[in-house]
């Protein structure tokens, strides 16, 4: 098949997607805003960059999306996030057209923004599909009134690079390692873990943390890191492979994540899978997945202390951790795959190209 993605080439769940897609022999095209390489991947820079034209850049490159689809001819367009590139998607009047959720599209955004949910109930209102990464999700898409088919995809890690057996074959750290892989964006909330760092370093001298990831907020947070005094003891790496980023969470004894909001967090799926132990924040999709004082902690979003305070309790707890890293382990394996969820979605591809409709 021929597909085409409307989405931010440089976002890690791009690539993710097309590339899944092209290794499994389809034909792939990324239409972007923003520049990027995908290896095996057709990537076209079809209108100016959002970060500096805001959200007019998605009406200028309307034009640039109608006139490359033209000469594409895919066989499916493909929205990746309800927002900008949905409401380009809907704007491009092509089929079978697929928008998918990612988690603040509809969780938060039309919330907040009265206009945006007019512009996502659009984009959403004329997809043939719509992915949703888990339940709340679903719940919010129809809370916005929209009956259109819903595919539910909650995957998992890809157990091919994220496994415990990097764990066994690692070396042991010879101090408590603390591991963060959110990106440094308001929503993902990483001051929280650095506000709350001091004090567990000074539970655990010889602690050391290691943030994983970028974005808009990394100079303001390394900054803060240094007006703490902490920053020769957390490292922010920047982006890494996804074969880097398991390395640094087989090593890991702790997992955090600050979100205040997500759709599907991947990232705490990953973490499960190499067996670090997961101290997340208390919102739905964590709540999901972590039973509390079970296979890991849930804490609050906005206090420092309360996350200090459960890195604390875990670390001094090898039993607690041994024990629930088992149990995530067998979690990780049985609930849906990656590979699965991108079958199911291959599914519907299909269904939707032979004109047999939807499975719902």
């Amino acid at each position: 098949m021929k597909l085409c993605f409307l989405a931010n080439a440089q976002s890690i769940h791009t690539k993710r997607w097309a590339t899944y897609f092209s290794e499994n022999g389809h034909d792939v095209t990324v239409l972007s805003l923003s520049k990027g390489e995908i290896p095996g991947v057709d990537v076209r820079l079809i209108g100016p960059e959002p970060k500096t034209f805001g959200r007019l850049a998605y009406l200028v490159a309307a034009l640039p999306m109608r006139m490359a689809l033209r000469v594409l001819k895919p066989d499916v367009l493909h929205s990746l996030y309800a927002g900008g590139y949905g409401l380009l998607g809907s704007l491009a009047g092509y089929h079978p057209f697929i928008v998918s959720t990612w988690g603040s599209d509809v969780l938060v955004v039309p919330q907040v923004e009265p206009r945006m949910a007019r512009v996502i109930r659009r984009s959403l209102g004329r997809a043939d599909l719509i992915t949703s990464e888990s339940a709340h999700m679903t719940a919010s898409i129809r809370a916005l009134g929209i009956t259109r088919p819903i595919l539910a995809i909650t995957a998992g890690a890809d157990t091919a690079i994220f496994h415990s057996r990097r764990r066994s074959a690692s070396q042991p750290e010879a101090r408590p390692l603390i591991v963060s892989t959110r990106h440094l964006e308001p929503v993902y909330n990483l001051r929280l873990l650095v506000e709350a760092l001091p004090e567990v370093f000074k539970a655990f001298p010889s602690a050391k943390a290691v943030i994983i990831g970028d974005g808009s907020l990394r100079e303001e947070l390394e900054s803060r890191a240094n007006e703490l005094a902490i920053d020769g003891r957390v490292s922010f790496v920047g982006r890494l492979s996804p074969s880097e980023v398991a390395d640094y969470l087989s090593k890991a004894d702790m997992f955090v994540s600050t979100s205040l909001s997500d759709g599907n967090n991947i990232s705490l799926k990953e973490a499960m899978a190499c067996g670090a132990f997961p101290v997340v924040t208390d919102i739905p999709v964590n709540r999901e997945w972590i039973q509390h004082g079970l296979n890991g902690f849930l804490v609050d979003t906005q206090r420092p202390g309360d996350l200090a305070d459960h890195v604390i309790r875990g670390l001094r707890s090898p039993s607690l951790r041994r024990s629930a890293a088992k149990l995530n382990r067998v979690r990780a394996d049985h609930r849906m795959s990656w590979k699965t969820a991108m079958a199911l979605v291959e599914a519907e591809y299909r269904r939707l190209v032979d004109g047999r409709g939807i499975r719902t």
